[in-house]
């Protein structure tokens, strides 16, 4: 048994420490969106889960991660995600070794392919690790793909005019993937049009969602309001 990761298509990868290292996979799609249950764990974490932001990470990237992580504790009324400052950690040379320390970090991998060894669709992806023999959440980490996308607020002029085309709004994308990080799964349209936690995205100029949906907030607040 091996390690599941959550992505368009449900398989087993051949990487990673043990079998409770998970990661997702969010991607750019012209269209459309994949299938999911809603929750990866049934209890979350214990306690708020401090957070930092590497600091290769533009300022615009921390902005955005507090916006993110205050929309998720306004929707369960009290803090779940705890800003910590900057790290200057290496998050390491294969997907899940950031997972060796006790850290959660919003890394900016500007080294995306050889790292993640994740496709150049992938705009993000969260890693977490479970406590033995139940889904608990323990450790987890988030890695935005800055080696092919531009990360900012998409409703400013893009800062690159050539790489316009891979505009990505930090907030919407921070917010889907701290859903990821507290315990949450892809959900379809089908099942809430309004989600944030739709398995693909609109990427450039002006695209952007960053607002819970009812289901959202009801979601993580049946992890965390217990």
């Amino acid at each position: 048994m091996r390690l599941l990761v959550i992505s368009l298509v449900l398989g087993l990868v051949g990487c990673g420490m043990a079998e409770q290292r998970h990661s997702t996979d969010d991607v750019y799609a012209p269209q459309g969106s994949d299938a999911g249950i809603a929750f990866h764990s049934s209890t979350g974490w214990v306690g708020a889960v401090p957070f930092l932001v590497e600091s290769a990470a533009p300022d615009q990237v921390i902005e955005a991660a507090m916006q993110a992580a205050a929309s998720w504790n306004d929707a369960v009324g009290h803090e779940v995600l705890v800003f910590s400052g900057v790290s200057e950690s290496n998050r390491g040379e294969s997907l899940y070794e950031s997972l060796n320390d006790d850290l959660t970090i919003v890394y900016y991998e500007a080294d995306w392919f050889d790292t993640t060894g994740k496709s150049k669709s992938t705009l993000a992806t969260t890693v977490w690790e479970n406590a033995p023999g139940s889904d608990q959440i323990i450790k987890g980490d988030i890695v935005l793909n800055a080696e092919v996308y531009m990360y900012q607020d998409s409703t400013e002029p893009a800062i690159d005019k050539e790489k316009s085309s891979y505009m990505v709004d930090t907030e919407t994308v921070l917010l889907h993937e701290f859903g990821h990080l507290l315990g949450l799964d892809h959900v379809s349209e089908d099942d809430d049009a309004e989600s944030i936690m739709h398995a693909k995205t609109f990427i450039g100029a002006y695209m952007y969602a960053r607002n819970l949906s009812d289901d959202d907030v009801a979601n993580i607040g049946s992890l965390y309001n217990k």
